[in-house]
């Protein structure tokens, strides 16, 4: 009879540590599925900024992009800008001139919707960031001023597209 017993203790023994090995595989299994869903909830984190980060570097290029076209394009604008300002000194009839100036400031207008503006320079603080000095004149009175710009100079923003040419007094 003591065998019976033992034999249903040890099939009871059995059952329980097949039930423990279960529960422990069982146990085992959810906490990989919890660490796969972590590992996986991390790189889709990660993905994530790496696509935001992307996409503000694509957005900034772009942007110092069509500046750069703005401000080629603005370059070789400019020679016309100096040409009617050479044309005004050179026409006298003053129907000629009312045309010139109407074309003359379209072409300022359209450089204003670009963001481009002229260097405001006679009598303002000679400033190297702003301004090319070609000629300095005896001027205590005037000294460190602009004192006659040769050529405009412009800028779209803070960025200068052309230096102004001026004659400064020293």
């Amino acid at each position: 009879m003591d065998e019976k017993k033992n034999k249903k203790h040890d099939k009871h023994e059995n059952v329980e540590s097949k039930t423990e090995s279960k529960s422990f595989d069982e146990k085992n299994k959810a906490e990989e599925k919890v660490s796969k869903e972590s590992e996986y909830l991390e790189l889709a984190q990660r993905i994530t900024a790496e696509f935001e980060n992307y996409k503000k570097r694509n957005a900034d290029l772009a942007q110092k992009s069509e500046e750069e076209g703005v401000v080629r394009a603005v370059q070789k604008i400019l020679p016309i800008v100096d040409s009617f300002d050479n044309a005004f000194k050179m026409v006298k009839d003053e129907g000629s001139k009312e045309g010139l100036r109407l074309v003359y400031e379209i072409v300022i207008n359209a450089l204003g919707e670009l963001g481009v503006t002229e260097i405001d320079a006679v009598g303002k603080d000679f400033d190297p960031q702003l301004h090319n000095a070609v000629i300095a004149t005896e001027d205590e009175k005037n000294a460190g001023k602009v004192l006659e710009v040769y050529q405009k100079g412009f800028k779209m923003g803070d960025r200068v597209i052309r230096y102004s040419m001026v004659r400064v007094g020293k």
